[in-house]
């Protein structure tokens, strides 16, 4: 049996949006579009404008699907580590945390 989708994934996926689903460690599910180059460039720039919360909030709760962005703002209040852990697997999906070895040839 799968499980039912919120109608508000299901209006992104319309929309022909990626939408990644995040699971967590008590398995609750966060749907979010997948971050595009604007939403990176506009994270990076907040962030070196020294607000690296402002850049995590923003870029987490600009592409939340479900639960909404308002919603994970209150979430955030009473985890506010849930705000970085989100965000890390956002970027994640993007390769923004990729390692790479150099070698000199």
């Amino acid at each position: 049996m799968s499980e039912k989708l919120p109608q508000s994934v299901i209006d992104a996926q319309t929309a022909q949006k990626t939408v990644l689903v995040l699971t967590g460690d008590n398995e609750e599910k966060y749907y979010f579009q997948k971050p595009g180059s604007k939403d990176i460039e506009r994270y990076i720039a907040t962030a070196t404008k020294g607000k690296p919360v402002q850049a995590v909030r923003n870029l987490v709760v600009e592409l939340a699907i479900h639960p909404i962005g308002v919603e994970l703002a209150k979430e955030f209040v009473e985890n506010p580590g849930r705000m970085v852990a989100l965000n890390s697997a956002l970027q994640a999906s993007v390769g923004m945390n990729e390692d790479f070895t150099a070698k000199k040839l």
